[in-house]
């Protein structure tokens, strides 16, 4: 999966978790990503609590009502999973069950394979919920006569798995398919992060209030009358380009790419911005003169306050060195800066630096940072 791809596909997550776009596209997404042809995305909140039916793929409105009614329950690699306590880990179905297992279970003979042939399986084993110990599975699978899944699908699975666990959890928090649009726009508002949405020719459209002070303050980032402008020509023009470039992609258009990371100077001589310039989702509406097509993630590294380390460490599987090494290079610091403030050793730095990136997937500092910023902007919580 390109960079591009991932980086759809985590914004979908997060815009169908928000109540701003339908969880049956991040769904397809998800599907695409692992060449999958149908797809089973289930949650329950409280162990023992009703299953939340997030999506399902390649199956009919009927098909879904008999596996919640009848079959869930008999869901092998779900069961199993839970069962073993295999956690937030993807895992292949034949780690699971034998494919002569599922061949002979009721959920294959009476619904699998009469109507879609689930029998080759890639999923999120167990995904536990900090809200009342609930678990979330999905399922992405192929029919028998097809390629069965492998390794780097599992990989490509599990470099998604934070980003599926935190919208699932923001689904919860925010009450599932009630989420309505005020209480998005209150959410956005509680984040420390500056949130801009642009039009595809880069006009202003809506900010959280975190935005709304930075561009207020017009010290390094402004609204003018023609959209969001950086003080410099020459960071200007970097902004510009990559608004242009996003919006590109948004609209299914050659040119654009998965995202920018820049640092924007500020006048008063305070440190620069960090600002993520990225799509809003493939295949969006974007002819409408006021439709979002690109989104701005501003983070100001003299506010606070920081990136909480711990929710670097739960998100990623990074180690609390780790963490607190990432959670300084988001705010804008360089490499040997964070090592000063550390008190460690540049050497030591650079490896904590190269773990991160293995653990998260990324191929350089600024994808990390990028990664880091949209993984978490859209639930990090500023201090009243």
């Amino acid at each position: 999966m390109s960079a591009y791809d991932e980086t759809e596909t985590i914004g979908l997550l997060y815009d169908a978790a928000l109540g701003q776009a339908a969880w049956s596209d991040a769904g397809k997404r998800l599907v695409s990503a692992v060449d999958g042809a149908t797809l089973s995305f289930t949650a329950q909140y409280e162990l023992q609590g009703s299953v939340d039916l997030i999506d399902m793929q390649g199956v009919t409105p009927e098909q879904v009502a008999l596996y919640a009614a009848h079959y869930f329950g008999d869901d092998l690699w779900r069961n199993a999973a839970i069962g073993r306590r295999i956690i937030d880990t993807a895992v292949l179905g034949t780690d699971l069950v034998s494919d002569l297992e599922w061949r002979h279970s009721r959920i294959y003979t009476e619904l699998s394979r009469p109507h879609t042939d689930v029998f080759h399986g890639v999923m999120v084993a167990a995904g536990m919920l900090p809200q009342g110990g609930g678990v979330f599975s999905l399922g992405i699978h192929r029919p028998r006569l097809a390629r069965p899944f492998d390794q780097g699908d599992r990989d490509r699975l599990q470099g998604l798995l934070p980003h599926i666990r935190r919208a699932v959890q923001i689904r919860s928090r925010l009450g599932g398919e009630s989420v309505r649009s005020d209480a998005s726009a209150a959410t956005l508002d509680k984040l420390s992060f500056g949130i801009v949405h642009l039009t595809a020719p880069g006009r202003f459209v809506a900010a959280n209030a975190a935005a709304h002070r930075i561009l207020r303050d017009k010290d390094g980032l402004a609204l003018g009358p023609t959209g969001v402008h950086a003080a410099s020509h020459a960071s200007d023009s970097r902004l510009q380009e990559a608004v242009l470039r996003a919006a590109c992609t948004t609209a299914g258009k050659d040119g654009g790419d998965a995202g920018s990371y820049l640092r924007l100077e500020r006048p008063s001589g305070l440190r620069p911005y960090t600002v993520v310039v990225t799509p809003l989702g493939l295949g969006r509406p974007v002819l409408l003169p006021r439709s979002p097509a690109v989104l701005l993630i501003v983070t100001d590294p003299e506010a606070e306050p920081r990136i909480d380390a711990s929710a670097l460490s739960a998100l990623f599987g990074l180690t609390p060195a780790e963490a607190r090494l990432v959670s300084l290079l988001v705010t804008g610091l360089s490499l040997p800066e964070v090592a000063r403030r550390q008190g460690i050793g540049f050497e030591t730095a650079r490896t904590h630096l190269t773990r991160a990136r293995a653990k998260t997937g990324t191929a350089s500092q600024t994808d990390l940072i990028r990664a880091v910023l949209l993984a978490l902007a859209p639930t990090s919580q500023a201090s009243r």
